[in-house]
């Protein structure tokens, strides 16, 4: 659901969510370049007035073993956004981003948990990102704020804290890679939760989507998800490892993020304390989608 670390995203508890930045160096007025041995500068183009739209679409599955019997917990959710860019900040991007549509249905063996997303929605908020896309400022988002039933309060800032995936800082060619990092902090009631998410890039190939010739980029996500949390007044220890893949397609001229498909894994358990005192294994699954909606 929208404001979950995307594990990716997702979760990137887990969502993670996609996009591409801007080459070091790269003047944002300039076209990604293709070198005679076709090596590739990629470049995003975020000038001052040009408005984006994306579609972001999420299903997750959780299995937990709680005392030999198995409980699932499952939840869809979309979200659509608006990134108007207003101009660099200090050599970096500014761009403002309006949450113009959210809902999320989680179904638990407790029933429907579902979030009210309506105080997020039409609200706007203010971030910065680097030219590789590393996030700079995202707290503009923490006043955006909705309340997860049994859980507590929670904020969009960790939607946004690695909403970008990182460019190279140099031309790339077919089979070349990159690394990556990124690290999510979820705060929910009197708990929160990091993600440790270590990734590597390949430049797959090229490709024409809706349109648009892109470069085909491949990323391998290995990641820790550790945290605390409190639930009915019994404490919980929070201890996961994620992998997921992504694939996600960058159109080279126009210098935009055009289409991410994901998917990922979690496995580990929770240590529930006193007066419980026992340890749950769980699993789960996610995939999402993240789409430019040509208005």
């Amino acid at each position: 659901m929208i404001g979950s670390a995307t594990l990716k995203t997702g979760a990137k508890a887990a969502l993670v969510l996609l996009a591409v930045f801007v080459c070091a160096g790269a003047a944002a007025d300039k076209p990604a370049r293709i070198a005679p041995q076709g090596a590739v500068t990629l470049a995003y183009q975020f000038p001052a007035g040009r408005t984006l739209n994306y579609k972001s679409t999420e299903n997750q599955t959780q299995n937990m073993d709680i005392m030999g019997q198995t409980m699932t917990n499952e939840s869809v959710s979309s979200t659509e956004l608006t990134m108007k860019p207003k101009g660099l900040k200090g050599g970096d991007f500014e761009i403002t981003v309006t949450i113009d549509a959210a809902k999320s249905d989680v179904q638990t063996a407790q029933g429907n948990l579902s979030p009210d997303m309506t105080p997020v929605i039409g609200k706007s908020f203010d971030m910065v990102v680097s030219a590789l896309g590393k996030e700079i400022d995202v707290t503009g988002a923490e006043a955006l704020k909705i309340n997860v039933p049994e859980s507590g309060t929670r904020d969009l800032s960790p939607m946004f804290q690695a909403f970008f995936n990182n460019l190279p800082d140099k031309s790339v060619k077919i089979g070349d890679t990159w690394p990556s990092q990124d690290t999510i902090l979820q705060k929910e009631g009197s708990g929160e939760t990091k993600f440790r998410l270590d990734n590597v890039h390949t430049l797959d190939g090229f490709e024409t989507v809706d349109g648009y010739e892109c470069a085909r980029i491949k990323t391998a996500t290995k990641g820790t998800i550790e945290g605390t949390a409190s639930q009915q007044g019994m404490s919980m220890l929070i201890a996961m490892k994620y992998e997921g893949q992504d694939t996600w397609y960058f159109a080279i001229k126009e210098g935009i993020s055009v289409k991410l498909d994901s998917k990922g894994t979690i496995s580990g358990t929770i240590e529930v304390g006193e007066p419980a005192n026992m340890s749950i294994p769980i699993t789960g699954e996610t995939k999402q989608q993240l789409v430019l909606v040509k208005k």
